[in-house]
């Protein structure tokens, strides 16, 4: 049986979303599981793992870690991001879909685990109706952004929970 590498987050997943935001996050503190749940229960067919495929288990990567990678996505009502390391409200829903965290393992950087993770969340989106994505870019990822068709808001800046050189993007879906 072969097991689609991109599935929901359900439950079990979390030992392992919070072992990889540990370990990618070196520039922001990684946020709370109940924080990171928030998003999830909000929107939960917005919010994925990435399961390691035949061919990546077999490269050094330890048994026990099974999940490569992970997105957290939510519906949003503003243009002005949500802070760090707080539930989201219960009426913040909105057309836009604001893309919380996308953390892949360093087991499997640069082998396009996010970049399709981000193409399947997009797809999701269109034909969920959402009419922009919104996220905000840290630790030097402004390029990784650009690729998938998000430009940097000039006007719009990031909370400061984010880091010094966090940047608010958009794109249209």
């Amino acid at each position: 049986m072969t097991t689609r590498p991109i599935q929901a987050i359900n439950q079990n997943n979390w030992p392992e979303v919070l072992r990889i935001q540990a370990e990618v996050y070196s520039e922001i503190e990684p946020e709370s599981l109940e924080v990171l749940q928030s998003k999830w229960q909000q929107s939960p067919s917005c919010c994925f793992v990435y399961h390691a495929e035949t061919e990546l288990a077999e490269q050094s990567r330890p048994e026990e870690q099974n999940v490569l990678g992970y997105l957290l996505a939510h519906a949003w009502h503003s243009e002005t991001p949500p802070k760090l390391y707080q539930i989201l409200p219960e009426e913040s829903h909105g057309a836009t879909l604001f893309l919380h965290d996308l953390a892949i393992s360093k087991h499997a950087a640069g082998r396009g685990v996010g970049s399709n993770m981000v193409t399947h969340l997009l797809d999701s989106a269109a034909s969920s109706g959402f009419e922009k994505a919104l996220l905000v870019s840290v630790q030097d990822s402004v390029s990784f952004w650009q690729k998938h068709g998000f430009v940097e808001l000039t006007n719009q800046q990031a909370n400061e929970s984010y880091g010094e050189d966090a940047r608010v993007m958009m794109r249209s879906i």
